[in-house]
């Protein structure tokens, strides 16, 4: 009987002691946006080239959710633009709807891993 209440002690102080884990929670980063023909117009400017894509699911504000942001994510085409010269590149995603494209991160020293240069 002693080594079962030793028990419950030992297990409601570890409880009382462990930190509760908290889930991610979303952040918002400042993006540039601009009309697909502009933006790829500065992609040949800047010497990139389309190196790779995707569709990406993002979540998306939705003003009828409790929490701001829909419970469906939108499939967005995401693309990777790429100059090897100076080694430059630009991430970016595509709007279809309103024709825009959203320049998500951009910048120097891109490599790719397990490829010598």
């Amino acid at each position: 009987m002693m080594n079962k209440i030793n028990f419950l002690f030992l297990t409601l102080g570890m409880l009382l002691i462990i930190d509760p884990l908290h889930a991610g929670e979303w952040n918002e980063k400042p993006v540039m946006c601009e009309q697909k023909e502009i933006f790829e117009q500065i992609m040949v400017e800047r010497g990139e080239i389309l190196f790779s894509k995707g569709d990406s699911l993002a979540t998306v504000r939705d003003p009828d959710e409790p929490n701001g942001y829909s419970k469906i994510p939108a499939i967005l085409p995401v693309r990777l633009y790429y100059n090897p010269q100076e080694k430059t590149f630009t991430f970016a995603e595509y709007h279809a709807s309103i024709n825009s494209v959203c320049i998500i991160a951009f910048g120097n020293s891109f490599s790719m891993i397990g490829i010598s240069s």
